[in-house]
């Protein structure tokens, strides 16, 4: 009898152990077209506290736990419920399995959450939806946006941005996008549970901090934990992600690299890995004397590279297999692919900065000088425009419609400062780098691009040469045309900032921009296009009618282009061009017809005869300026290209004072008829 119970106990033992559940697995990143900005509809709106939303549709089968679920209900307190008897919304939070925890739900961020209005400010607070990708491959996103802890100040040090995804096919997962450094008082359940209460998955809590404080909603620094229903294999290796180059050039050898993650109970020792190139024959090698625990992951590199041929796509399979010489306990996680486009010549890439901004928005300005310190370093290798936006407060003067939907082109911007870097990274200015301006010059392009712009009163002319290389990747392009001023200074509001650089003023012939057809290989196109600011100076009171409404139609306050404009200075116009890929929105190449300001006196146009005198001098000089000149602007900047004076200036008075500066070397720039000079100039006191 004895040894029966001991039987018996031994198979219930047994049996729970390798019971039905939900593991999961740690990730890092997402990919397009995924974005925690995306176009949205709203299920729990702003100002909502213990809200629980009406049902939900998912678009497509979908099974949690074994069971098929149709629809969920959203709570402001960070879970999701499939339950549809669920009537409340429960704020205090336990360790999952639970009876009083809410039935058959998954749990993002559970905790007492809610979605208070954040004052002065343009920044919705909200949980919404959406569906992204085709059949069989969708994916539905329920989104925590702009969350707040309940009882704190909304927005500022207390923002929480997460959201999970329902995978067509079954697995999901839970995407921790941003959330301020600074925030406190955070303790939360994740996890899942079934529909009774007795089987779930407690991942962290109820006492767990947001995984991702990093103040960044980029989404290469997305925290990820994916969740699959199952028992966990012993042996299970997956490929995370490929690391390829985007584009090539023929003859050259390119590294097959990438990561797998060792998603098997065991130690991962050892694996085969094989690539094959538009199916042809795979390459194959062994890894062996490894040691990758579980849930930890291994950047490979394929000992045979491959090399490219002339002109063609090379679409590129790696697949692994024979985890510690067994058979793979999940074998569809082991396959990923990719593609290089291979052309015949490249040339380097001007990176293109498109910003967000606002003269009332207080992180803009250190955002703004992160930026330029970057771009002081990096002369003649970028181009920049900036939007002047319509939030927070009473938004910039100079903001205009066409900024509005140069936003809603990227899907929305909720935040400011916001900076797209050649159509991607979508993050604040103030975390940008020289490493990653570097990435993104070092990926190659395949077209030349020229601009120039000549200004005669209040109209301005414009001419883009566009030059391919060679054959360019397949997709619908479009022609991108911007008229800049250079430095603007009456828009002066709240934030501290005193002068505005590049500032938009008016996309030709609008922000829609133009199709775009390339003309064959080493053969110049070139675009004309022209504009005439009309009516007189404009300085807003109000870039829109109230401190909540978004502007629509002409319904606003801010500078109405059909009517009137804000150029401050005509002959301090620029034209920034830019062609992009628009299934992706990769701008593909850019141009302006600034000169960066420390560019030699030797490779300037002497299109322009300014004379600085004395030279040497003690910080005080004059100017002279070509007898067509009577009007314009000069800004003079140190060795390292910080801005040190930028001053209005006429044919009456052309003196120059600097206090205060250093002896050395210094540039100064005189911007007048639409034209550009820069002399170099020796201070010693």
């Amino acid at each position: 009898m004895k040894k029966q119970l001991l039987a018996i106990a031994a198979l219930l033992s047994f049996g729970a152990a390798n019971a039905q559940n939900y593991y999961h697995f740690p990730k890092t990143g997402t990919l397009a077209p995924y974005s925690s900005l995306a176009t949205a509809t709203v299920v729990v709106p702003q100002g909502s506290d213990e809200f629980l939303s009406p049902a939900q549709t998912i678009p497509f089968s979908w099974n949690f736990f074994g069971n098929a679920v149709t629809s969920y209900k959203v709570s402001d307190n960070g879970y999701i419920t499939f339950d549809a008897s669920e009537a409340t919304s429960v704020s205090a939070n336990v360790a999952l399995p639970s009876a009083s925890a809410p039935k058959n739900a998954i749990f993002a961020f559970w905790d007492d959450i809610e979605f208070k209005a954040i004052s002065g400010s343009g920044v919705k607070t909200e949980a919404r939806t959406f569906t992204y990708g085709t059949a069989p491959n969708r994916v539905h996103v329920i989104q925590w946006f702009t969350a707040s802890k309940k009882g704190t100040a909304a927005g500022g040090t207390n923002y929480l941005y997460f959201a999970i995804r329902l995978f067509e096919g079954g697995v999901f997962d839970i995407v921790y996008n941003d959330a301020s450094p600074s925030v406190t008082g955070l303790g939360a359940t994740i996890g899942c549970q079934n529909a009774d209460g007795t089987v779930g998955y407690n991942l962290a809590g109820p006492a767990a901090d947001f995984p991702n404080k990093l103040g960044s909603q980029e989404n290469a620094t997305d925290k990820v934990y994916n969740f699959r229903y199952g028992v966990q294999p012993d042996n299970d290796i997956a490929i995370e992600s490929l690391n390829l180059p985007k584009y090539e050039v023929i003859n050259n050898n390119i590294s097959i690299k990438g990561q797998i993650m060792n998603y098997g109970k065991a130690n991962l020792s050892s694996f085969r890995l094989f690539y094959s190139v538009n199916g042809g024959a795979p390459a194959s090698m062994l890894l062996s004397g490894l040691s990758v625990n579980t849930l930890s992951s291994y950047n490979f590199t394929h000992n045979i590279p491959y090399s490219t041929p002339t002109g063609t796509t090379a679409n590129i399979a790696v697949w692994a297999s024979l985890p510690n010489n067994s058979a793979d306990g999940d074998s569809s996680n082991n396959f990923a692919t990719g593609s290089i486009f291979i052309g015949a010549k490249s040339t380097p890439r001007r990176v293109l900065h498109e910003v967000f901004t606002s003269s009332t928005c207080p992180p803009c300005k250190p955002g703004n000088e992160v930026l330029h310190e970057v771009l002081n370093q990096k002369v003649g290798e970028f181009a920049v425009l900036k939007y002047q936006y319509y939030f927070p407060g009473a938004g910039d003067p100079y903001f205009t419609l066409e900024a509005y939907n140069r936003a809603t082109y990227y899907g929305g911007v909720n935040s400011v400062p916001n900076m797209m870097v050649d159509g991607g990274w979508a993050d604040n200015p103030g975390g940008y780098t020289t490493g990653i301006f570097d990435n993104f010059r070092q990926t190659l392009s395949f077209v030349e691009m020229t601009s120039k712009i000549t200004t005669t009163g209040n109209k301005a002319d414009v001419t883009v040469d566009v030059k391919p290389l060679g054959q360019m990747p397949a997709g619908t392009y479009k022609l991108y045309i911007a008229l800049v001023e250079k430095n603007t200074s009456r828009n002066v509001k709240t934030n501290g900032e005193i002068n505005f650089e590049f500032v938009m003023k008016k996309m030709l012939p609008n922000e829609s921009g133009q199709a775009f057809t390339f003309p064959a290989a080493d053969q110049t196109k070139t675009v004309n296009a022209s504009f005439t600011f009309p009516g007189n100076y404009k300085l807003a009171s109000s870039a829109r009618v109230s401190s909540t409404g978004l502007p629509t139609g002409t319904n606003y306050a801010g500078i109405d282009i059909t009517k009137e404009h804000s150029v401050e200075k005509f002959y301090d116009l620029h034209v920034v061009a830019f062609i992009v890929r628009e299934e992706t929105k990769e701008v593909m190449q850019s141009s302006w017809s600034a000169q960066d300001w420390a560019i030699g006196q030797n490779e300037l146009e002497k299109t322009l005869e300014m004379t600085v005198y004395p030279n040497p001098n003690n910080g005080n000089f004059e100017l002279k300026l070509p007898e067509n000149v009577n009007n314009g602007i000069v800004t003079v900047r140190d060795i390292n290209g910080r801005l040190i004076l930028t001053q209005d200036i006429n044919a009456n008075n052309t003196a120059i004072q600097l206090e205060d500066v250093s002896n050395g070397i210094y540039f100064v720039e005189l911007s007048a008829n639409g034209k550009t000079t820069i002399q170099k100039m020796n201070i010693i006191r």
